[in-house]
């Protein structure tokens, strides 16, 4: 009754056998607890940091790469008048405190939105893009802050990409098998209820085969 109008019956049949699949319901609430439990998530959406890097740098007077505070707080941004799972308080007092962030005399230079953030987990690069780690931007001729995607990088998007495409087949490898195992159950239940019918109208006959022909009269008079 509530199917969307652009999703085809049959696909939305197969959606509402995944949704109700027990496993499934259990992987999808995990997912959500571990999203309700990330502090200053990014609201670019689907579009790319190496897209948003790009743009902001053509928007630059002097054509120069955004700084990584400019960067969280582009990725950040809200609109307004729209409800969000969580509340800005924490991103707004980051922002200000990156931009605000002096050195301490004498120490070495070091980049605002890494004090205020924390050390960076080992293999992941924030800020970049999935799958854009410290290496592949030491490997880019020295840039500090590489705008173009490297060829390493380029390869990591396609593996990402065929790592969900697998993902997506077995799902839909899955919905098909079940929906052709209830198709199954659902046809070997029709099969077994025509056989004891059919059991049964023979039986029926034979028992009144054996009846007398005065029984018979009186049953059909009745």
């Amino acid at each position: 009754m509530n199917r969307p109008k652009k999703i085809p019956v049959d696909d939305f049949s197969q959606l509402l056998r995944l949704w109700s699949n027990t496993d499934v319901e259990k992987r999808c609430l995990r997912a959500k607890e571990i999203r309700m439990s990330q502090k200053n998530m990014h609201t670019a959406g689907p579009t790319s940091f190496a897209i948003i890097r790009e743009e902001m740098r053509n928007d630059d007077p002097n054509k120069e790469l955004p700084s990584l505070t400019k960067v969280f707080e582009r990725t950040r941004k809200r609109t307004e008048g729209r409800a969000y799972l969580d509340t800005y308080d924490d991103t707004a007092t980051k922002i200000e405190q990156m931009k605000n962030y002096k050195p301490p005399d004498g120490s070495v230079l070091v980049n605002p939105f890494t004090t205020v953030m924390n050390k960076e987990y080992d293999g992941y690069l924030r800020l970049y893009g999935r799958g854009v780690t410290k290496k592949m931007i030491e490997k880019m001729d020295g840039r500090e802050e590489p705008y173009m995607i490297p060829g390493g990088l380029m390869e990591s998007f396609k593996a990402d990409i065929e790592v969900e495409k697998t993902q997506l087949l077995e799902m839909r490898k899955e919905i098909e098998e079940n929906h052709q195992r209830k198709k199954a159950e659902l046809k070997a239940m029709h099969k077994d209820f025509d056989n004891k019918q059919a059991n049964f109208e023979a039986t029926m006959r034979s028992i009144m085969e054996k009846l007398p022909i005065e029984v018979l009269q009186d049953l059909r008079d009745e």
